[in-house]
């Protein structure tokens, strides 16, 4: 058997196609919300303008400078404004909506079933490790199947503890009764995910599928999940 016998995946953008997702729920809400007569151009232009601003507010939520109602609703408060629309309950009804949305908007990134089948036929026990929302969350794993193969989930909120934060790493060990030699975590974010997991001196797999140049000495790069059963 494999010395990983713990394996810790990212769940958004590494099991889960956030991003495809995302753009799905846009849009949904362009169209419900007509969003077209407040002279957005399209459900694309709109998720873009979005991008940036929420990428910006997750990076201050991780560091606890904000809380999760604030970015929900800032989140669209501000390409709003970038549109010229100042319309604070608009703002709030969108991220509602959004947050609904997106979880249910089944898009997994290719061969996510096919790796994690796999590692399942091979006896490896199989968590998760995420930042998001616990109803968010809860509702991607149960939308798409993921749930079948996860032995347990840990979720920021839940734990206290958002990455790339070391404790939430060695909680999601001690819960599970691992040793760190014996682990393994899998992420997309090299930032949030692998740098933390490569600090404690954990094994780690970077998912480097949009092939993001670096300087970083990995133990692991793929760009395709099927390439983990190199490593496996």
């Amino acid at each position: 058997m494999t010395k990983y016998q713990h394996i810790f995946f990212d769940l958004d953008n590494t099991l889960w196609d956030f991003d495809k997702s995302s753009i799905l729920a846009f849009e949904k809400i362009y169209e419900i919300f007509h969003l077209i007569n407040y002279n957005i151009p399209s459900a694309a232009h709109f998720h873009h303008t979005y991008f940036e601003h929420n990428n910006r507010l997750w990076e201050l939520y991780r560091q606890g400078k904000i809380d999760k109602e604030f970015l929900k609703d800032e989140r669209f408060r501000l390409p709003l404004k970038d549109y010229g629309i100042i319309n604070d309950s608009l703002a709030h009804d969108l991220g509602e909506s959004y947050t609904d949305f997106a979880a249910r908007m089944v898009a997994l990134v290719p061969n996510t079933i096919e790796i994690l089948s796999y590692l399942k036929e091979n006896n490896h026990n199989i968590h998760l490790i995420t930042n998001g929302f616990l109803e968010v969350q809860s509702i991607k794993m149960q939308a798409s199947g993921l749930d079948k193969y996860i032995d347990k989930t840990f979720i920021s909120e839940v734990v206290g503890y958002k990455k790339p934060d070391h404790r939430i790493f060695y909680h999601a060990m001690e819960n599970v009764g691992a040793n760190i030699e014996n682990c393994v975590m899998i992420g997309d974010d090299l930032s949030v995910d692998i740098l933390p997991a490569k600090e404690i001196g954990m094994h780690h797999i970077y998912f480097n599928r949009k092939q993001t140049p670096h300087n970083e000495i990995l133990e692991y790069e793929i760009k395709d999940l099927l390439e983990v059963r190199k490593i496996f």
